[in-house]
């Protein structure tokens, strides 16, 4: 448990740190990582089931934001 507090809080200073020294819209897609490794450990650890809403609901919030991150590509690029 100790353990847990202390990478917890570590990974909230990281963050911090992280968003001082660039962009939210720069650092968003790295987020997504955490919906992976979330689903990665549900399904080992707590042997979940990955079902098809499941998956179509992770699609759609993955996909959201690559099309943000597209999209401002584009805007900045112009």
């Amino acid at each position: 448990m100790a353990l847990l507090c202390v990478l917890s809080t570590a990974g909230h200073f990281l963050l911090i740190k992280a968003y001082e020294n660039a962009e939210a819209s720069v650092l968003q897609p790295f987020t997504y990582f955490q919906l992976f490794f979330a689903s990665i450990i549900g399904i080992y650890i707590f042997n979940d089931k990955v079902t098809l809403s499941i998956f179509l609901g992770g699609s759609i919030v993955v996909a959201s934001g690559i099309f943000a991150a597209w999209r401002n590509y584009i805007k900045t690029k112009k």
